[in-house]
């Protein structure tokens, strides 16, 4: 008996529907599995997130309500060399791990002005054996993933025959889903948001308000509860395309911890006292621009075609509280920059060259820029710059861009790209290959940065690393990702100083 794509996609929603009844119960459950390999698993997070990407129907209907469902079907896998940290030991001379996953979704659209997206996450994760911290395999949830309802301003206003709405556009967005400020450096966070964006001839922009989600860990991983997260979000981003071939933006973000979290210790005649408190309140103040190295009209444009770059420059203030610290808080002034220059070429196997430089400041007193303890020293301004965003820094030595500099090197293309439809190899056109060599540099040389290893001070260059990728649409929908990662760090920056391998592959099936 054949098994039709309707049939899977209707199993697939009849699961979903199943696996919800318990989200009340589980929602706040915290993949753990997670946690082992945060930053490596934000790079895999963020190589997926284009391809399920939330959409709604767009074919013309004479049905007021339209909806459509599915599913991502998911098999992933990692395998890295786990060198151990300092004073602890080797606790694992290699690791590796296997997830299932599905991700069942539901749209629906009615009259092009109302639109619902659902998106839920269950997996199940299983390290091999001895090779997690924890326990050797788990279930992930179910929760859900992304999940918001979108009013559609200016088409309800076409509706009510409004001749003012032709040139603007806006929409109101209500609930879970996945938001980025500028390039995503300061802020590229899955929150609980209402966001407000709109466009009006060269001028587009956004407001916005968000929760973070409580089960997502929190950036500061000394805090007790560093397996929940407690923050609030304000912000917003003008953009201004009124310059041939050129974008500006500006944007900013308001951060406040509602945390609340206390240590405390017992003195003597009884009773607690604290001596660690883990606030940490920042604002963000971004301006970049990104556009093509051409200038004037297409019949007379001057420059270099199909080459691309990218500015951004961010200022961040606040207040920290230092280490041991409870009763007054710190300055925070730091600051990061992100450079970047883009040659598509339009030939034959698409190759595309990257070369890009990203600095974020550090403090001297931190052990780690993500931890209240052994932070700040009291007394001095914080000057590490520490954001809740991402940038690609590499999938085996994955820092946070913290108390970094790195240049990146990249290129990549279709080797089997081809103009015959009929070709035996015509399965192969899909498949894009490419790689990039980074080089790490820490601004502050006694100050460390998110790898506890990296331990010892007195030297800035922190190591290199060299990473290849597969990305290969094997049909309309499945799709494979490999990564390779090759970490070779600077003993004269790290105690521990083996190098370091990380390999992911994952088969991702789209109903």
């Amino acid at each position: 008996m054949w098994i039709t794509s309707g049939s899977i996609r209707l199993v697939a929603a009849t699961f979903a529907a199943v696996a919800f009844v318990c989200i009340g119960q589980s929602a706040d459950a915290q993949i753990s599995g997670t946690t082992d390999l945060p930053y490596q698993q934000r790079f895999l997070t963020e190589q997926l997130r284009p391809l399920i990407a939330p959409e709604f129907t767009d074919q013309p209907s004479a049905e007021r309500l339209t909806y459509d469902y599915g599913a991502v079907l998911r098999y992933a896998g990692i395998w890295l060399q786990d060198p151990g940290t300092p004073g602890l030991g080797n606790f694992q001379a290699s690791r590796g791990a296997h997830l299932w996953e599905i991700r069942p979704w539901f749209s629906a659209s009615l009259d092009d002005v109302h639109h619902v997206f659902v998106r839920g996450q269950y997996g199940f994760m299983q390290y091999e054996k001895g090779d997690s911290f924890i326990r050797n395999s788990e279930w992930q949830g179910p929760f859900v993933d992304i999940g918001f309802y979108q009013f559609d301003i200016d088409e309800a206003a076409r509706r009510y025959r409004c001749e003012w709405v032709e040139d603007w556009a806006a929409d109101l967005t209500a609930g879970r889903q996945f938001l980025f400020l500028g390039r995503g450096l300061a802020y590229a966070l899955t929150t609980d948001a209402v966001v407000l964006d709109g466009a009006r001839g060269n001028w587009g922009g956004m407001i916005f308000g968000s929760r973070s989600i409580p089960h997502y860990d929190n950036i500061d991983i000394s805090a007790p509860s560093f397996e929940r997260s407690d923050r609030r979000f304000f912000g917003g981003q003008l953009e201004y395309q009124g310059f041939d071939h050129h974008e500006l933006y500006a944007f900013a973000l308001i951060q406040r911890d509602r945390s609340g979290e206390v240590i405390r210790v017992p003195v003597a005649g009884g009773g607690l006292v604290p001596v660690q408190r883990f606030d940490y309140d920042s604002e963000y103040w971004g301006i970049g621009a990104t556009g093509e190295a051409i200038c004037g009209l297409p019949e007379s444009c001057g420059g270099i075609t199909n080459l691309q770059y990218y500015a951004e420059f961010i200022l961040q203030t606040g207040d920290s509280y230092a280490d041991l610290q409870t009763t007054r808080r710190e300055e925070i002034h730091g600051w990061a920059t992100d450079l970047g220059l883009v040659y598509q070429s339009n030939r034959r196997t698409a190759p595309r060259f990257d070369i890009e430089y990203a600095h974020a400041s550090g403090d001297s007193d931190r052990r780690a820029p993500q931890s209240t303890s052994f932070g700040n020293r009291v007394g001095t301004r914080d000057t590490g710059f520490l954001g809740f965003g991402y940038i690609n820094t590499g999938v085996s030595f994955a820092p946070l861009l913290a108390n970094l500099r790195f240049v990146r090197l990249g290129a990549s293309c279709f080797p089997f790209e081809s103009d015959c439809q009929d070709c035996y190899s015509n399965w192969l056109r899909h498949m894009q290959v490419g790689a990039n060599a980074f080089a790490y540099w820490r601004p502050q040389e006694r100050g460390g940065t998110s790898d506890i290893r990296n331990d010892l001070p007195g030297s800035s260059f922190l190591g290199s690393e060299l990473d290849f990728y597969v990305s290969w649409r094997l049909s309309s929908d499945l799709y494979m990702l490999a990564n390779y990662g090759l970490f070779n760090p600077n003993d004269k920056a790290f105690s521990v100083n083996s190098s370091r391998q990380f390999v992911s592959w994952s088969l991702n099936w789209l109903l």
